[in-house]
């Protein structure tokens, strides 16, 4: 009878994780990036008192902090579906927004190797790619990214 009940936990563990996953793949931008947009716009907020400002740096570190907070449910739900293509493609805006080009291309470019036959995320990340490109300073390869997506497109 315990065998039984401890089966039954870990099955029910895993409904739970599932219905957090299918909610978390469910909105249509990530809670995640919703969360650091706002975020991002409250440390952007200002006051008249320069005390009350704080330094721009002070802001840009705020910011870094939840940007990385916010990748973290993004994280989780990768570890149990590491092959949902969203998922890539969420925790690579994340990264293109925390300034990480570098790992927002390869996230995107992964988000790819899961996508199959979905046309429109296959775009959406060939455009993301292009952004992480163009802000590294290749605009060649940014061009090129913009002309897959485009392929994508049609």
């Amino acid at each position: 009878m315990p065998a039984r009940l401890h089966l039954h936990a870990a099955l029910a563990d895993a409904a739970n994780a599932r219905a957090a996953l299918a909610a978390l793949l469910a909105l249509p931008d990530s809670a995640a990036l919703l969360l650091a947009d706002s975020l991002t716009s409250d440390a952007a907020d200002t006051s008249s008192s320069p005390a009350s400002q704080g330094s721009l740096d002070d802001r840009g570190d705020v910011r870094a902090a939840r940007l990385g907070a916010a990748a973290a449910p993004t994280d989780r739900a990768l570890r149990i579906a590491p092959r949902e293509a969203r998922l890539w493609q969420q925790l690579a805006r994340i990264r293109l927004q925390q300034g990480q080009y570098q790992q927002a291309e390869s996230l995107a470019a992964r988000s790819n190797t899961w996508a199959g036959s979905d046309s429109a995320l296959r775009a959406q990340n060939w455009n993301l790619i292009a952004q992480a490109r163009d802000a590294r300073g290749d605009s060649a390869g940014a061009r090129a990214a913009l002309q897959k997506a485009e392929d994508y497109g049609r």
